[in-house]
């Protein structure tokens, strides 16, 4: 099923994360950027950035040392696939991913949808070593 409210582009207003028992963190600071897009067909897109990513020392797409192209990679998230609608949950089963151990998973996200705004919480994930609680927080942009 998919829920007509979801369905557009959307753009990330802030992003944090929760470390179980610990502190709120933002994993690509306070100004990460993002976008998010849901389609009545039932496909979906989302892209997160750190907006002070270092620039790669050359144009070659798959160039640059080992340790830009790991830093490129930390600072980035971008996955698309299918997605479904379950009572509060929002299902992407991901088939493609920059992150290659999600291709053929799927990320339940628990949502909140008022008007423009939407919610987004992920049960605890792994991310750098930690289960963390990521909390993402977007507004309608189409």
């Amino acid at each position: 099923m998919v829920a007509e409210g979801l369905v557009g582009r959307w753009r990330l207003v802030s992003w944090s994360a929760q470390v179980e028992g610990g502190a709120v963190t933002y994993p690509f600071g306070e100004r990460a950027e993002g976008s998010l897009i849901y389609t009545t067909g039932g496909w979906m897109a989302g892209t997160l950035v750190d907006p002070d990513r270092a620039l790669i020392s050359t144009d070659d797409l798959v160039g640059g040392s080992e340790a830009e192209r790991a830093a490129a990679f930390s600072t980035y998230v971008a996955y698309c696939g299918k997605y479904e609608v379950e009572g509060d949950a929002v299902v992407h089963r991901v088939q493609m991913s920059l992150f290659p151990n999600w291709v053929g998973s799927e990320q339940k996200r628990y949502f909140e949808l008022s008007g423009d705004e939407l919610v987004l919480r992920a049960p605890p994930v792994e991310f750098g070593g930690r289960a963390v609680v990521s909390e993402l927080r977007w507004t309608r942009e189409e």
